[in-house]
């Protein structure tokens, strides 16, 4: 039996070895991927020019324990599944803020078990080299929000001059809701093609914020520097 005592450990030591040599693969995407800045199709802005509002309006609708997690919401992922196999409620999404900017920036859209658990290990790492104020605003630059043809708009300020042909700080409070609620799909919740579904979406996002903008506005105070 000791034969197979150590091919065990051979094996937990081989699985060790493997896993931590992809962490280091995947941490050097990330790393090379996030050092390097916006291309030209995005209209920057620093986190310090983003209209309070916005912040506040994204994330509550996005992600209200930003400032709380590491990356992923363990804590929202056990909730969904727990809703969805106990109260058959749907299985919604849980991706955080910096999961979807490792989606958004890395990896492809589909359903996956493997593009999942590479999104997951992906955000912690994000989180462990870069910090917080820097995924925001990176998201909130980056970020798709709709299309004209082969032109792709990127980013909340460049939103802002496509669909409303103003700069992102001149925008009222229903403005910005409506580019929060095309995170949920531009295409679903186009302007022209179905702005009813959008009307009701930025509604949605308007009653949310009068809600908990206090709430949020409080946690953003405990963790940033912005506020």
């Amino acid at each position: 039996m000791k034969w197979l005592k150590r091919l065990i450990l051979w094996l937990m030591l081989l699985i060790v070895v493997v896993f931590s040599a992809y962490l280091n693969h995947l941490h050097g995407v990330v790393k090379d991927e996030f050092s390097k800045p916006l291309d030209a199709k995005n209209s920057t802005l620093l986190l310090a020019q983003q209209p309070q509002a916005l912040i506040n309006m994204l994330l509550i609708v996005e992600d209200q324990s930003f400032f709380q997690h590491n990356g992923v919401d363990f804590r929202e992922i056990t909730r969904v599944v727990r809703d969805y196999y106990l109260h058959d409620k749907p299985m919604r999404g849980a991706s955080t803020i910096t999961q979807q900017l490792i989606k958004n920036s890395l990896l492809t859209r589909k359903k996956t078990l493997t593009r999942k658990l590479n999104e997951a290990l992906m955000a912690l790492l994000l989180e462990a080299t870069f910090d917080k104020e820097m995924i925001l605003n990176r998201y909130m630059n980056s970020v798709y929000l709709g299309q004209h043809g082969y032109y792709e708009v990127h980013g909340f300020q460049r939103a802002a001059q496509f669909y409303f042909n103003a700069k992102l700080e001149d925008l009222p409070l229903k403005h910005l809701a409506t580019l929060v609620a095309l995170i949920k799909g531009p295409s679903y919740y186009h302007p022209t093609k179905h702005p009813r579904r959008l009307l009701r979406r930025r509604n949605l996002v308007l009653q949310l914020y009068y809600k908990y903008k206090k709430t949020i506005k409080w946690h953003n105070a405990k963790y940033t520097k912005y506020t």
